[in-house]
């Protein structure tokens, strides 16, 4: 129970909360949409990002905030690294999972098929995999600058955590710009990236200590 209770944690630990806009409707066009976000996640190697977080939990009346550095390399190598206000790493490479808080490293492996849905989750939702992702039905929608991308889990591990998904890419770059899981109980957390950098090396070590 102890490994279920920290992978939850960790999922939360890449959840972003997208306000809900009344001007996004359903796109036009959501297979042009889904094939253009493909494209894009399919050029990109690599992706170094600073990131700033607010979390909403229901037993409290102001949001914890929190920031830190992403790190990730295609197609499965993934460094999630808070900072502030503590240290917290959540660290994929391959078939790999790790997470550390503080300086103690976490036992994850003992969750098993749940560890394994959740780090698919992860790196499907930044390498673009989510569309191919068959725990999830999904939408498109758009506004005039962004669209929006709304995951609604199906299967039964993923629905007991998760009430949807919702990721907003803008319509210029076609890069991620928010991602919000919204939990089952009702917390959400809002994460903005900023310095972001696409295409460059990123050194090795970073995928392997942690």
């Amino acid at each position: 129970m102890k490994s279920i209770r920290i992978l939850m944690i960790m999922a939360v630990m890449l959840t972003a909360h997208l306000v809900p806009a009344q001007s996004f409707k359903p796109a036009a066009n959501p297979e042009k949409v889904l094939a253009e976000l493909r494209r894009t996640s399919q050029g990109t190697s690599s992706i170094q990002a600073s990131f700033t977080e607010d979390k909403y939990l229901a037993v409290l009346k102001e949001p914890e905030k929190s920031s830190g550095v992403f790190y990730y390399q295609q197609k499965d190598k993934m460094r999630w690294e808070q900072r502030t206000p503590s240290k917290y790493i959540i660290l994929i490479n391959g078939d790999k999972l790790r997470v550390q808080e503080g300086n103690k490293e976490k036992n994850v492996g003992q969750a098993g098929r749940m560890a394994a849905q959740i780090k698919e989750l992860m790196i499907g939702l930044v390498n673009g995999d989510f569309q191919q992702n068959k725990g999830f039905s999904s939408a498109v929608l758009e506004d005039g600058d962004q669209y929006q991308i709304v995951l609604t889990p199906v299967n039964r591990r993923l629905k007991s955590i998760y009430s949807k998904i919702a990721m907003n890419f803008s319509k210029s770059s076609l890069r991620l710009q928010e991602l919000s899981f919204f939990e089952k109980g009702g917390d959400r957390s809002t994460m903005k990236f900023q310095q972001e950098k696409f295409n460059q090396p990123i050194a090795e070590n970073l995928f392997k200590d942690l």
